[in-house]
């Protein structure tokens, strides 16, 4: 048109022809990379390989069955040759579980395809069939991976489905670790004996059971837990039990007088040691505590004392030079730690200086304290005494750094184990609330070089070495318990299992209940340590008689009597010692009782035995048998007459059950095997007659049982 300028048209420069040239083949190959890896997900290839495998592993079986002539149906055949076309037929996509009750979203089995195939246990990751029989009680449709594993559900790559990305609160649990997942569902009350196990999960149980015995809750506050009242030794007239030497050595390293202690090291200069030997030898003058006079530098008396420390059972619960229990403090050096007028005491009366010491009263002679009190003294080391500055007074006391010490008993937490009645307990270390859950970025790891930056990795460190934490503005009172590395890490998994989130009621299940007779009874055994003396289900000692079958022999009324107030039944020849008096209460009494039955598969509340009339002229023929004919007064006594091998009948029919009396009688060495008690072979109306006058031996009450004439 006349009057319009034709158009300019505009020329790239080769400059600018070669950038658009190298964009868009970017753009290309950007766009060809993201199809690329669309297609090749590392998901996408797991699965492809999982069928391959699959479908040679289901080939190979399909193979083996054509093969064989017997025991193979079509119907198994055909349901081979339907899988193999299912596999070959399988697309590949992405397996999602959503747990609304748990509120997760699970898509680990999207790679972990052979989780609940059998048949693949020796492929490795991530074709591997789950280890055990967990998925046979956790199915995976219903429970996931996360619950247990942790990791990230809903990711898709390993690092990320793993947990290793930034601020992902929960990496994958592996090995042992996995266990602290266990108590989200079955909670382990803290009424369970430190003995009970959670199937399964052997680490949790061991490093629970560290946690409840060295009373990590004497520092640490956690909800659903109560301090324990007792723990330890009280402290609150230290100054009249202890040397002053000894308690200087016992805190600067308590295992190397006792190695197998669960008190712990804590990092103290000297200074501070002997400002708290000041504050504790400063707590005497128990009230009414009165000491002995006497010596006990007799050679005959120490002989005389190791023989008695030895019969009444005393190394059920007390070791020396390695031979005992560890149950109770060590003796080894008790002469070199506690003073004499106080052990003579305390022998005496162990309550009348703790009045809540389980060390139970043996009721000896007083003409025995002074000999067992000379074997006790004579332990003891020879060593060199701890200087002392300034010197102390005649009772071993020093006054300078009594306020000190005292502040430093108090803020290390010395009354979470111990009792001062002048000092009241507080929490003295955080919380652990939640501790399992704790965010790495939450963490002080200051400059532990070598220490996974990972939850884990933080708790193996403060619980195994937490003085690495010590810094020049930071101070750290946590002492040092000297795990080794198996139990720390059993430690660490039962910490990582404190999590904050619940989970569902649904998923809860209650396996080991602190409500059974076995749980209440084992917890006041365990208190007692009655296995120090008695073997009880292939477990412990046999100072004492064994009590596996207690509950079908003894009466439980007699059992209540005998418990709330024991008595020699045994005679010196057979048994110098007697049950000690625990002062049991008629709770524990009763939860004893009840434990006693049940270990031994009788009822509770016991059924009363039928009634059996005992005419007072069937009397005399029964007794002959017992003085004359069988001779059973040769070995055991009545009423004070009689032999002294056996134990005592005069109250036999009190204490003992009918049923066990004529099981006895048949048969000793089928009840116990290897006693002295012979066989004998009775009639029939002699084995009636000896039993029926073993019955008048007491007070046996006749109980007429329902239904009977």
């Amino acid at each position: 048109m006349a009057g319009v300028p034709a158009p300019t048209i505009m020329k790239l420069t080769r400059m600018q022809l070669v950038f658009n040239a190298v964009f868009c083949l970017t753009l290309l190959g950007a766009a060809l990379w993201a199809l690329y890896a669309e297609y090749n997900r590392p998901w996408k290839q797991y699965q492809k390989t999982f069928n391959r495998m699959e479908y040679g592993y289901t080939a190979k079986l399909y193979q083996t069955m054509l093969l064989q002539k017997d025991g193979v149906s079509e119907k198994d055949l055909l349901t081979l040759k339907n899988k193999l076309s299912l596999i070959q037929n399988r697309g590949k996509k992405i397996k999602q579980l959503w747990l609304r009750d748990l509120g997760e979203t699970d898509r680990c089995i999207t790679c972990h395809q052979a989780v609940n195939k059998p048949g693949f246990e020796n492929i490795s990751h991530p074709f591997r069939t789950h280890s055990g029989d967990y998925l046979k009680h956790h199915p995976v449709e219903r429970f996931g991976c996360v619950i247990c594993h942790e990791g990230q559900g809903v990711a898709l790559t390993v690092k990320a489905a793993h947990g290793y990305t930034k601020n992902w609160t929960k990496p994958i649990l592996n090995g042992a670790y996995i266990q602290s997942s266990c108590s989200k569902c079955h909670f382990m009350d803290q009424g369970l004996p430190f003995t009970a196990e959670l199937t399964g999960a052997p680490v949790f149980t061991k490093g629970r059971k560290i946690f409840m015995q060295n009373n990590c809750l004497g520092c640490h506050k956690l909800t659903g837990y109560k301090k324990p009242d007792r723990v330890a030794p009280s402290l609150t007239y230290t100054g009249d039990k202890i040397n002053r030497d000894w308690l200087i050595k016992w805190l600067r390293n308590p295992k190397d007088y006792l190695p197998k202690t669960r008190m712990p090291r804590f990092d103290l200069s000297d200074k501070e040691i002997g400002y708290v030997a000041d504050y504790l030898m400063s707590l005497d003058s128990v009230p009414g505590f009165r000491g002995h006079a006497g010596g006990f530098k007799n050679n005959s008396l120490v002989e005389e004392g190791e023989n008695l420390f030895n019969t009444l059972g005393c190394p059920g619960c007390h070791k020396i030079n390695g031979k005992g229990n560890d149950f109770g403090p060590g003796l080894s050096n008790i002469g070199g730690k506690v003073k004499s007028d106080w052990l003579y005491e305390f022998l005496k009366k162990p309550k009348s200086y703790d009045p809540k010491t389980i060390a139970p009263d043996f009721r000896m002679p007083e003409k025995e304290i002074p000999a067992l009190a000379a074997y006790l003294m004579s332990l003891k080391k020879n060593e060199k005494p701890v200087p002392l500055t300034p010197s102390p007074d005649k009772r071993g006391r020093i006054f300078e750094g009594v306020e000190k010490g005292k502040k430093i008993v108090r803020d290390y937490g010395c009354t979470g184990c111990h009792e001062i009645e002048t000092l009241p307990f507080q929490y003295n270390a955080p919380e652990l609330d939640g501790i399992g859950d704790k965010r790495v970025d939450e963490l002080v790891f200051n400059n532990l070089n070598d220490a996974e930056k990972t939850l884990t990795g933080w708790l193996e460190v403060k619980v195994r070495e937490p003085g690495r934490f010590a810094t020049d503005r930071i101070v750290t009172r946590m002492p040092d318990y000297n795990f080794n590395e198996e139990q720390t890490k059993a430690l660490v998994v039962f910490l990582l299992s404190i999590k904050d989130k619940p989970v569902s009621l649904k998923y809860r299940k209650t396996l080991v209940d602190p409500d059974r007779a076995e749980m209440r009874g084992g917890k006041i055994l365990e208190k007692y340590n009655c296995t120090g003396c008695h073997k009880i289900s292939g477990k412990g000692v046999d100072i004492g008689p064994e009590l596996t079958y207690e509950g079908k022999k003894s009466r439980p009324e007699w059992l209540f009597a005998f418990l709330k107030r024991p008595h020699k039944i045994r005679p010196e020849p057979i048994l110098k010692a007697g049950m000690p008096d625990f002062n049991l209460s008629d709770e524990e009494v009763n939860t004893i009782i009840e434990y006693l039955s049940f270990i031994s598969g009788e009822s509770y509340p016991y059924d009363p035995e039928p009634k059996k009339e005992i005419y007072p002229e069937e009397i005399p023929s029964g007794e002959k048998l017992y003085q004359e004919v069988f001779a059973c007064s040769g070995c055991h006594t009545v009423n004070g007459t009689g032999g002294e091998i056996g134990p005592d009948h005069t109250d036999i029919a009190s204490r003992l059950k009918r049923e066990w009396i004529e099981q006895w009688l048949k048969n000793p060495l089928a009840v116990k095997p290897g006693v002295r008690m012979p066989r004998f072979k009775f009639r029939d109306w002699e084995f009636e007659a000896l039993t029926d006058y073993l019955m008048t031996l007491g007070q046996y009450r006749f109980v007429q049982v329902k239904g009977a004439d």
